[in-house]
């Protein structure tokens, strides 16, 4: 996928030719073209990653680099295959094969043989393939090379699925998957985590498909859950102080009763779980497959399975045409329609949304949707509801929906959706968003402190001038947010911290602390992260143009932080935005849920500052009656969707308040102890 990565990386090695190049460093000239290449692969830009590759071929064959002509053969392939040109790639990796064979290159012969298997499957030639991928395989087990093992599993199952072959297929993806899981844990740093989770969600997906054709569908919803939010499940774990192995001891428990043929045990035990079945509660698990279809799971005291006549490129019409509107952009970095694929360390090209064929929607595709353009917000959010909700309506039971999206459908805005009498969804029910059932499983078991912290609230910081695009702005002062958390923090008896006083030190100081924190600010538009005091600076008090890390609270700073928020409220534009992964949607919102909160009330678009402070104060009017937080908001959306103002009433207003995480509740004594946690730690705070 196309990001600042790839180009600094493409700047790097493009300033890096030019030095070999002075120098005459020939050796160098052919690396960094085939560095280029790769960039240029990265980008989607094959006839350039080929001009390059091409280049550095002819300079390592002058020299008699025979490595470097085997690696540029295998890079000229991965383009070809790129381009869907299959023979000149079996040619190029043939080329390359032999080379690598000839100077004893296990590593290049592993390699080669898993890019033939793959140009192979792509024409449909799957013995062939298969014979490829086990000679890779046994290459990669013999040099210990635990990439390449996993690679080749996943490819080898693939393989059989596209046969037919599915009981044969699907040891090979469990493998897959176990080694993956192995590498995340022991091998990689925490920051790489999600986007190393990225290269093995593939074999989720092929064993999904397995199952699924196997009729086994508890198996097929275990294995698509486990592997959703796993770097997420991971720091839900270590804030319970358990050991990462926890985690995937787990999942071989999971796997080792799929095995044995008893996944319907542990689907029974997540009921139980839950409490489906007991109480009002009805499960949506959504799951786009290979060919780009959405399968959804329905569990309540049964687990009912549906194929649905739904492709991924319709709700990335209907969701970007629908968000655009509000002025927010989902077609970024690697959002919705990316053409731009990823070629891990192993010259296997891995794309972020796989749809047919392993192809991403194209770019050109939006060409044939100017018909969206055409409904309005109201035909939108219909068209949205017969898609996902209508199929299976006659499946839910109760007035509560507990949501599972796949990775487009996060941008969802789930309550506002309207059925065939002209009712929205949250008038019948509340809606809480989960990235998957194990992880809510997870978060659901954190031991709860009886103890509770105090009441944060941080109300329209004084941000000054900041540099926005390459562009020095003032953000647009709040004043309704500021009286929203004065009004709020008196239900709590805390002291609401306004203006400069909202700096960013002085909030990281408090978060760790706070059984609930209430931000009302400004939000970035691509990952909401929020807007800030500036901190005071020593050496520059009277900085005109602060640092972004002097003012904006960023994913990483809320990662650093041990939470114990039983509620997160971000009042802040675009809260609910972030990259999408497999991991779900990564942004803020995320960020407080990795670092321990427990539930976190965000929004999907730009809110309004005058009516949210009324939405805010009908919310916590009902969280004070403790009433859960799913009904608290849909009780407040219903009262909107009513609303003496008609202004009020639109979705515009109301609709982008989405729930995260655990659905929280608040009891009488448990909101004394706020209140009077909060008049502990306030009652004597100065902030300088």
């Amino acid at each position: 996928m196309a990001s600042e990565k790839n180009i600094a990386e493409y700047d790097h090695n493009k300033t890096g030719l030019e030095i070999s190049t002075a120098f005459g460093d020939r050796l160098g000239i052919a690396s960094k073209n085939a560095n280029l290449g790769n960039a240029y692969l990265s980008l989607g830009e094959y006839q350039k990653a080929i001009d390059h590759y091409k280049t550095g071929l002819e300079i390592s064959t002058a020299i008699g680099d025979r490595s470097g002509i085997a690696s540029n053969n295998g890079n000229l392939g991965n383009a070809y295959l790129s381009l869907g040109e299959y023979q000149k790639a079996i040619d190029h990796y043939k080329t390359g094969l032999e080379i690598s064979t000839a100077i004893g290159d296990r590593s290049g012969i592993a390699s080669n043989n898993g890019n033939l298997g793959n140009a192979y499957l792509s024409l449909e030639e799957y013995q062939k393939a298969i014979d490829h991928y086990k000679t890779g395989l046994e290459i990669s087990t013999a040099i210990d090379d635990l990439p390449g093992r996993a690679i080749n599993l996943s490819n080898l199952g693939n393989a059989h699925r596209c046969l037919g072959e599915y009981e044969a297929g699907t040891p090979f993806l469990v493998k897959s998957i176990s080694l993956y899981d192995g590498m995340f844990l022991d091998f990689v740093p925490d920051q790489n985590k999600v986007s190393f989770t990225t290269q093995y969600f593939v074999s989720h997906k092929r064993l999904m498909s397995c199952f699924l054709s196997l009729e086994r569908i508890e198996s097929a919803l275990l294995a698509i859950d486990l592997g959703r939010a796993k770097e997420l499940h991971c720091c839900v774990e270590k804030h319970k102080n358990s050991v990462d192995k926890d985690m995937f001891d787990y999942a071989r428990v999971i796997w080792n009763r799929i095995g044995s043929g008893e996944e319907r045990r542990e689907m029974e035990e997540m009921k139980t779980f839950l409490h489906l079945g007991e109480n009002d509660t009805s499960v949506l698990v959504f799951a786009f497959d290979l060919d780009a279809f959405l399968n959804v799971w329905v569990l309540n005291d049964e687990i009912i399975f549906r194929k649905l006549d739904a492709r991924l490129e319709t709700f990335q019409f209907l969701i970007v045409e629908l968000l655009g509107r509000e002025k927010v952009s989902v077609v970024r970095n690697s959002s919705f329609c990316n053409s731009d694929s990823v070629v891990d360390t192993h010259n296997q090209v891995i794309f972020p949304f796989e749809m047919p064929n392993g192809k991403t929607l194209s770019k050109n595709a939006f060409e044939n949707s100017a018909c969206y353009s055409d409904l309005s917000n109201r035909e939108i959010l219909e068209r949205l509801f017969k898609l996902l909700v209508d199929p299976v309506k006659d499946l839910v039971k109760g007035n509560k929906l507990i949501v599972v999206p796949d990775q487009q459908l996060f941008f969802t805005p789930f309550s506002a959706l309207i059925d065939e009498n002209g009712s929205y969804l949250s008038n019948s029910y509340s809606v809480q968003i989960t990235p998957s059932l194990h992880t809510l499983k997870c978060t659901m078991e954190q031991s709860c402190d009886s103890n509770f912290g105090f009441a944060l609230f941080v109300g329209n910081p004084t941000v000054g001038i900041v540099c926005l695009n390459g562009q020095d702005v003032t953000p647009s002062d709040l004043p309704n947010a500021a009286e929203e958390v004065k009004c709020l923090s008196k239900l709590f008896q805390a002291r609401p911290l306004l203006g400069r006083e909202a700096r960013k030190e002085v909030i990281l100081q408090h978060l760790s602390g706070a059984s609930i924190i209430h931000i009302a600010a400004h939000g970035e538009t691509n990952r909401g992260e929020i807007m800030l005091a500036p901190n005071v600076s020593k050496v520059q008090p009277c900085l005109a143009v602060p640092k972004p890390e002097s003012y904006l609270l960023t994913q990483q700073d809320i990662l650093n932080i041990p939470l114990q928020a039983r509620l997160v409220v971000l009042c802040c534009c675009h809260t609910g935005q972030g990259e999408i992964t497999s991991e779900g949607v990564i942004g803020i919102t995320r960020a407080f849920l990795a670092a321990g909160a427990h539930c976190v009330l965000a929004t999907l678009w730009p809110i309004d500052d005058s009516a949210t402070k009324e939405f805010m104060e009908k919310f916590y009017g009902e969280l004070c009656q403790e009433t859960r937080v799913c009904e608290a908001l849909r009780r407040t959306q219903n009262l909107f969707q009513k609303h003496e103002i008609e202004a009020y009433r639109s979705i515009k207003i109301w609709g982008p308040f989405t729930i995260y995480g655990e659905d929280a509740k608040f009891r009488e004594n448990e909101i004394k102890q706020i209140r009077e946690k909060s008049r502990e730690m306030f009652s004597g705070l100065v902030v300088l």
